[in-house]
């Protein structure tokens, strides 16, 4: 975005109607976090929401010491996993709102392999079960393919905190996994 710090300046300075602008620049950014962090399109809507609500409210206190693009994520992430975690609470249907966030191809060997929609129904659903700050790490290593010391930049954690919860989100995948798909 040109002239980002101006704008936040601006912002902040009480030209509040500026703030629109940043919102436009980075509403599909902060909402493709979402989903892949709720695995919930309806419930990314409301986390997107959230995370400018909240950048509005701490806009004065961002130093610009990273970028604008990695402070967003860490909110959004951080109100994904808030999100996540009351929505396992108070479970509803998930119904339409389930997001299609895993692509798998079929199997190339096997002919009566698993049908790949009921693979990524299966992946989907597990991944729904797993603890929301593992399955943060998870896709960002497994699904989206960060390294684990750029998964640590994006999470604002340790790298060994990252390998940590990419360990334990796969250890509860397998054993949600296990005993499905013929398996």
């Amino acid at each position: 975005m040109p002239n980002l710090t101006q704008t936040i300046d601006q912002v902040v300075g009480g030209r509040t109607e500026l703030y629109e602008t940043i919102v436009r620049y980075y509403e599909s950014f902060v909402f493709s976090v979402a989903v892949r962090v709720t695995l919930d399109r309806d419930l990314a809507y409301d986390v997107t929401q959230e995370t400018f609500l909240k950048l509005y409210g701490s806009l004065s206190k961002f130093r610009g010491q990273s970028r604008l693009s990695s402070y967003l994520y860490r909110i959004a992430t951080n109100a994904g996993i808030d999100a996540a975690r009351k929505r396992s609470q108070h479970p509803t249907g998930a119904g339409d709102a389930q997001a299609d966030l895993l692509t798998v191809e079929a199997p190339q060997t096997a002919a009566d392999g698993p049908d790949p929609e009921e693979v990524k129904r299966a992946l989907t659903d597990a991944l729904r079960n797993v603890d929301p700050t593992f399955r943060v790490a998870f896709v960002l290593v497994d699904l989206d393919g960060l390294s684990y010391e750029e998964a640590a930049l994006q999470l604002g954690v340790p790298v060994g905190t990252v390998k940590s919860r990419v360990f334990r989100a796969r250890g509860e995948l397998r054993e949600l996994l296990s005993g499905t798909l013929g398996g």
